[in-house]
């Protein structure tokens, strides 16, 4: 790149991430995995696995020509409560209930969980993928497969890395550097609709909010811990008419408490716009929330036991005095 591009390049990185950023762009550009995925479909030895995440649960690996991303809990968490193998039934439901209610969720998908494999069984599996694995994790763990995002196409992630990032010279060197450290060819870019700053496509709102709906009153799970990303789908959506099998068996006071509960701690608050610093895009929010709500709830006969403008005004409510 020559000094005349690189500086078209700054003036233009503005405008690509206005057009990219949004739920109503479509990029078309060269993808590395697509290549990657045709020369390793048929060449085993090149289907390693690498690293692409890591959090206090366990570490994310992505398998070199298949659309898939493993799931390997840290040795000792499976003692514990919040385990890999709960946390992989949760997904079920709430891959379920996202794909039932398709024409809620139009925009936002959920990666789909294909299978849990205990560190105790499979025994040609893990001969399989232990030798593919990095030589730190080389030993059986639980594990889930899953559908894998893809990270954000190169020149998205060339435009943050420009917008972004302070320079001492602002030349293609200095952003080329950052683009080709490994770990940030990974990259997901969270929506933290609770960030106060910045300028945001009000349709993300409302897709969060038909989420949250679908999180609570489809799947009745709180959404602890639950991220909203921008990302790249590795696998065309198959539809299913499955819904999870849920009941709602604690009373209303409960159930409020458990989701009103989970908003407003952990990440979840940042993905939630604040109703008094972003009224306008709380208020996208809330009506998405509650349409959302009142069509689930009928569709599972349950309009009679809750009553989502109730839930609402309670959130607001309780949103004040911990946020």
């Amino acid at each position: 790149m020559n000094v005349k591009s690189a500086m078209n390049w700054v003036t233009q990185k503005p405008s690509i991430l206005k057009q990219s950023l949004s739920l109503k762009s479509v990029i078309l550009t060269a993808s590395s995995f697509s290549h990657l995925f045709r020369v390793a479909r048929s060449r085993p030895e090149l289907q390693q696995l690498n690293q692409i995440g890591v959090g206090l649960q366990g570490t994310v690996f992505e398998q070199v020509g298949k659309p898939l991303a493993l799931k390997k809990e840290t040795p000792g968490n499976e003692e514990l409560q919040s385990n890999l193998y709960q946390e992989y039934k949760i997904h079920c439901d709430v891959s379920a209930a996202f794909e039932h209610y398709q024409s809620i969720n139009r925009e936002v998908r959920v990666p789909k969980p294909f299978e849990f494999i205990s560190r105790e069984q499979n025994n040609a599996f893990w001969d399989d993928i232990l030798p593919k694995i990095p030589q730190g994790y080389r030993m059986r763990g639980d594990l889930v497969i899953m559908e894998r995002i893809l990270p954000l196409p190169k020149v998205v992630r060339r435009a943050l890395i420009s917008q972004l990032c302070v320079f001492e010279h602002r030349d293609s060197t200095e952003i080329q550097a950052i683009l080709n450290q490994p770990g940030n060819k990974h990259c997901l870019a969270r929506v933290y609709l609770g960030k106060a700053n910045g300028n945001i496509d009000h349709d993300l709102p409302c897709e969060t909010s038909l989420s949250y709906a679908t999180l609570h009153w489809g799947a009745a799970t709180n959404g602890d811990d639950v991220e909203f990303v921008l990302g790249t789908s590795a696998t065309a959506a198959q539809g299913t008419d499955h819904a999870p099998d849920v009941q709602y068996r604690a009373n209303p006071d409960v159930v409020y408490q458990a989701f009103k509960g989970a908003m407003v701690t952990g990440d979840n608050q940042s993905f939630i716009p604040h109703y008094l610093e972003s009224p306008a895009l709380f208020a996208t929010f809330r009506h998405g929330y509650i349409e959302a709500g009142n069509m689930i709830l009928s569709d599972k006969k349950l309009q009679n036991k809750f009553n989502i403008e109730d839930f609402m005004q309670q959130y607001e409510e309780y949103a004040e005095d911990f946020l």
